[in-house]
Parts: C-alpha cells; sequence; structure tokens
C-alpha cells in the first residue's frame, strides 16, 4: 500500500484510536482527572510552542534555507520540538505520547532512522530504470544546449 493510503487510513483512525485511549484513562483516573490531564496536556503544549516556537522556528527556517528540501528530517534544530508542541496541543492522549517522546532526543534519533531506513528501502525497490542521482551529479540541459552540442 503506498505512503498516501497509509497516511489517509492513519488519519481516519486517529480520532477513533483517540477516543478509545481517553475511554481507558477515564475508567483508570475517573472522567474529571482525565479531562484536566487532556486540559493540561493542551495548555503544556501551547506553552513550549510559545516558550521555544519562534526561536526553534527560525532555526528550522535558517538550516531551509541552507540545505533545501533536504533539511526537513527529525535532527533540524527545531523541529522536533515544534512538532512535539503541535502534537501535545491536540486534543488526545496517543498525540500527546507522541509528542512528548519527540522531546528525548534518542528516540527522536531512533525514530528519523527507522524513517530514513524506509525511505531508503522505498527507493530500492522502485523501478530499475530509475536512477537517483545526487544534486552534483547531474546537470540541467535545455532545448538550446542540447541543439547547438549536436551541431
Amino acid at each position: 500500500m503506498s505512503f498516501v493510503k497509509w497516511t489517509f487510513l492513519c488519519l481516519l483512525l486517529l480520532p477513533i484510536a483517540e477516543i478509545a485511549a481517553f475511554v481507558l484513562v477515564m475508567l483508570v483516573l475517573g472522567l474529571m482527572w482525565a479531562f484536566l490531564l487532556l486540559v493540561a496536556t493542551t495548555f503544556l503544549g501551547i506553552l513550549v510552542l510559545k516558550r521555544s516556537g519562534r526561536a526553534d522556528l527560525n532555526r528550522f527556517l535558517a538550516a531551509f534555507n541552507r540545505q533545501g528540501i533536504r533539511a526537513i528530517h527529525l535532527e533540524t534544530p527545531g523541529l522536533g520540538a515544534i512538532l512535539g508542541g503541535i502534537l501535545l496541543v491536540f486534543p488526545g492522549f496517543i498525540t500527546d505520547v507522541i509528542g512528548a517522546l519527540l522531546f528525548i532526543a534518542p528516540l527522536r534519533r531512533w525514530a528519523a532512522g527507522a524513517i530514513g531506513r524506509k525511505l531508503h528501502e522505498r527507493r530500492a525497490r522502485r523501478h530499475p530504470s530509475v536512477i537517483d542521482l545526487e544534486a552534483g551529479e547531474w546537470r540541467q540541459v535545455t532545448d538550446a544546449t542540447a541543439e547547438n552540442k549536436h551541431r
């Protein structure tokens, strides 16, 4: 199944899983404590984004300006904290746990490595006629350049 289909499926199932997690926490702690914990993690996420959001966003944008699209990975300075804060703001215990785990550097590195390995495996399974070149291994040739070269 493609990445888009998996993402769509996960986005459909996430609310159901969040409701189930809330019910489990409610059965263990009680309705009032479960609700207060949910609100507290949302406020914690807002505080995290407010405290470090602008500085981390500026660090991420600086890395993006230097490296381009290759800068988007979990080890990019500031990106893990921004994603963690956003996930803490979303209501739900599953997103809260994932967001909190993004603040732990070894777990963030492990997740980045796992995602990188999966992407590498996907690239390796491509059709054999597809050749992946790095930025320095190719140059763009316009029609005019090609015509001049053949004359």
